[in-house]
């Protein structure tokens, strides 16, 4: 079992520092590139690559083997809301998008691959074939049709305490004794008798529906004998406490009713029963072949998962050998080279070589575009050899929809010109989004595109009228962290952006004005704050449902350290950017608006990500604790500022001495100075009076 922990995607709020707008629950931080090598929960692309959870490159190649499967559009996201980029993306996405509605009923598919090895699994849908048969019977004598019917409604399972079984029913007729002779075999079987051979019994039966779902029930019954004693105190499997004798008969049983009905009733959940029969008696080159043959299977109707499911089963139930053995079907031969790919560290001693890919090459007869790209995939994420995929996948035009391999191989391409910054590389993105239908494809390729023009001076061209460039989140991502000052205008001024951008680039835009001494630019482009502001945003998500704009028209501040408004201390840093009083006001306004946690931005994004390059916003951001570090060392600064500065710089490492107020720590020692030199020469100020700790 290589997976277990389902990735949960959640909106990871900017105040976190997180520089990618995805993430999920237990702290995953994708990092915002269109495919990766190396493996983390909530990073899978909609290419095949090693990085990719290894459920979502089966589900990608299944869907591929079974014509495709469109999964609904995501839901729009609230305007108001601050957008989470759809890639990467996790399992859990991939789960919930392609998971049919029908599949969460009781005994729907899903229900089936998590509860094949429960008996009342099959009560609803049992329910309905037995009541369907009695409906089709027309042999039945008298109140037979009634008698049976009301027998079965009344069952339940599991069988409580006083429930109703079918007893003695007054049947007369052949077909009445048939059902009831069923029924009452049911009865037993769901009041925990698992023994078959009541079934057995009517495997005979002239009842043509009784003879067949009899004959299901005598394989169903044997594999649940085989695991009666297989699993430990806490639900372990234990496949040397097996019963293989049963499992046998089991097995022998469920392949004796796919022989006669080979397009039966029961055919899909007879092969998820074989391939349970597999997996419990520990024959893990049978259950890779029973898994071929579900990979296999274009007719849905055949199949009693959907490719969602089976990606879970078989990720959770087939071991890593039998990927590779010699009868593995070469969907999951090429799952598991792509996983042994992945990039775990600096020790490549473990990534399957070149050499081990050619030798599979048999094994891809008529799969040869699938074949290609895997070597292809080792050039650029284990040799980084880019100029070898152009040799190994051609350049084509796609005229229609593309699978996920063909869309692999033209997206890596693209990929691979880029990688030297060849000029060919934007037009080969450019030329795959008409055909990038599929879940996630056309967001992969904006993503490809969006660092592309970052890192070739197109970063205008991210949000020209035409632009191929939409998700909004891969948009703010560059306006927050490479916009300069003219681009953020341009779309704080653009009436045909949405409210979002437009709201979010005028705050980026003026927060870097003032946290980079841009004051007199902040007094012009203040002017273009809304009439009216919708709400406040609050103390820490500032770029959440309501885009901080609001805060920019602070009164300042009566209590304690009195401050005017934040206009009036821009206007006094623009005549003289050391102002102590003005400084230590516009510091107060960052505490007191909870900017401490929200500096993400002076963060770098790694340089392999979207964002990743040189911001080109001028100056340089300057913390809290720098501003008062500079008071501080100014001598003719006035004392109550100093007594002040030095109170505040304290209390940046309060209450438990980590530090609050951005910028590089500082040691003990020089606060316990910062804290003597403020009781020493300034004995009688407030500030003096209030410090009782240094941290």
């Amino acid at each position: 079992m290589r997976i277990l922990i389902a990735t949960l995607l959640a909106l990871g709020a900017l105040s976190v520092g997180s520089p990618a707008l995805a993430s999920s629950d237990m702290g995953c931080e994708p990092r915002l590139v269109p495919v990766s090598a190396t493996f983390s929960d909530c990073a899978s692309s909609a290419l095949l690559a090693p990085g990719n959870d290894t459920r979502v490159n089966l589900a990608w190649l299944m869907m591929d083997a079974h014509g495709g499967r469109r999964a609904p559009a995501a839901k729009p996201a609230d305007p108001g809301q601050r957008p989470m980029s759809s890639v990467p993306f996790g399992w859990t996405d991939m789960y919930l998008r392609f998971l049919p509605p029908e599949d969460s009923e009781q005994d729907g598919p899903q229900a089936w691959s998590s509860g094949e090895g429960t008996t009342c699994v099959s009560n609803v849908r049992g329910q309905a074939d037995f009541l369907d048969a009695l409906q089709a019977e027309r042999k039945l004598a008298g109140n037979e049709r009634d008698d049976l019917t009301a027998a079965r409604k009344a069952m339940a399972c599991p069988v409580g305490e006083g429930a109703s079984t079918p007893g003695d029913i007054a049947v007369s007729s052949d077909a009445g004794r048939a059902f009831a002779d069923y029924l009452r075999a049911t009865a037993a079987f769901y009041a925990g008798n698992h023994d078959p051979a009541p079934f057995q019994a009517l495997s005979g039966s002239k009842q043509p529906w009784v003879r067949e779902a009899s004959r299901y029930m005598v394989g169903r019954a044997w594999a649940l004998v085989g695991q009666a004693s297989g699993f430990g105190t806490y639900g372990e499997l234990e496949h040397e406490r097996m019963d293989k004798a049963a499992l046998a008969k089991a097995r022998s049983a469920l392949e004796a009713y796919l022989k006669a009905y080979p397009k039966g009733r029961y055919v899909a959940s007879a092969h998820g029963l074989i391939r349970r029969v597999h997996w419990l008696a520990g024959d893990t080159d049978a259950l890779a072949a029973a898994y071929g043959w579900q990979i296999d299977q274009r007719d849905p109707a055949l199949r009693n998962a959907h490719e969602i499911d089976l990606a879970q089963e078989i990720d959770a139930k087939l071991a890593t050998d039998p990927y590779l053995s010699k009868n593995a079907h070469p969907v999951l031969v090429a799952v598991e080279v792509l996983r042994r790919m992945r990039k775990t560290g600096d020790d490549d001693s473990g990534r399957i070589t070149r050499k081990e890919i050619e030798a599979l090459r048999p094994r891809f007869k008529g799969r040869e575009d699938l074949y290609g790209y895997l070597l292809a995939a080792h050039a650029f994420f284990v040799d980084a050899a880019p100029h070898r995929v152009l040799e190994l996948i051609p350049a084509e035009t796609p005229s229609r929809p593309m699978d996920t391999v063909t869309f692999s191989r033209q997206t890596l391409r693209a990929l691979a010109l880029d990688a030297p910054k060849d000029k060919e590389a934007r037009a080969a993105l450019i030329s795959l989004f008409p055909q990038a239908q599929g879940v996630h494809q056309r967001q992969t390729l904006e993503l490809a595109l969006a660092m592309h023009e970052e890192r070739n001076e197109g970063l205008a061209r991210v949000f020209a009228p035409d632009s191929l460039v939409v998700d909004p989140a891969l948009r703010e991502q560059l306006l927050i962290h490479v916009a300069g000052p003219d681009l953020l205008r341009a779309r704080a001024d653009d009436v045909k952006a949405s409210k979002r951008e437009r709201a979010l680039a005028l705050y980026v835009l003026l927060y870097k004005q003032l946290t980079r001494a841009r004051y007199s630019e902040f007094l012009k482009d203040v002017k273009r704050l809304p009439s009216k502001i919708d709400g406040d945003s609050g103390s820490y998500d500032k770029l959440g449902e309501l885009t901080a704009l609001s805060d920019f028209r602070w009164q300042g501040t009566r209590d304690g350290y009195v401050c005017p408004s934040l206009q009036q201390i821009a206007t006094m840093l623009a005549a003289d950017a050391k102002a102590t009083k003005a400084s230590l006001c516009l510091g107060d306004f960052l505490r007191l608006k909870g900017y401490d946690r929200v500096e993400s931005w002076s963060f770098a994004v790694r340089g392999d990500e979207l964002g990743g390059t040189p911001g080109q916003f001028p100056g340089r951001f300057l913390p809290r604790q720098g501003i008062y570090q500079a008071i501080i060392a100014d001598a003719a600064a006035p004392a109550d500022e100093r007594a002040y500065a030095l109170f505040r710089a304290v209390n940046c490492y309060a209450p438990a001495g980590y530090n609050d107020c951005g910028g590089e720590d500082v040691p003990v020692a020089t606060r316990k100075a910062w804290f003597n030199q403020l009781k020493t020469r300034y004995p009688n100020s407030t500030w003096a009076q209030q410090l009782r700790y240094y941290w």
